[in-house]
């Protein structure tokens, strides 16, 4: 008796399926609430300085908070500071990348010219350089 009731199981193990409905909805509210929690508990930090290098050399350092336009120093680009955010509005470099990335504003933000070697990053505090200097 206890071989039929052991086949029995098994086959109906073998005829259920691997997940059920109600499986699926748990696991869409999962994903749902998951990604939900991320966008608003990790928001980026706000901006506050612009710091602009051309060959791996500081250039320009400037607040988000004023709004400008200046020439990159040793470049033919124009850096726009609107809003709160920073972008790049001229350059004669030939894919014009710099340009379509458009305004950055969050801290950590960086748009990059690989032509003419230029980097402008966000940062949330003023900028430091870290290392040893003689």
């Amino acid at each position: 008796m206890r071989s039929l009731r052991s086949e029995k199981n098994i086959r109906h193990y073998k005829s259920a399926p691997y997940l059920g409905i109600w499986d699926f909805y748990v696991l869409l509210l999962i994903i749902f609430l998951s990604t939900i929690a991320l966008k608003y508990y990790l928001a980026p930090e706000e901006g506050k300085f612009c710091t602009v290098y051309v060959a791996g050399e500081e250039v320009l350092e400037l607040p988000l908070s004023v709004d400008t336009k200046t020439e990159i120093p040793g470049t033919h680009a124009l850096l726009t500071i609107s809003g709160g955010g920073a972008s790049i509005t001229e350059n004669d470099c030939p894919n014009k990348i710099c340009i379509k990335t458009g305004f950055v504003s969050d801290a950590g933000g960086v748009i990059v010219c690989a032509p003419n070697k230029i980097v402008v990053r966000i940062s949330g505090e003023k900028s430091y350089v870290t290392g040893v200097h003689g």
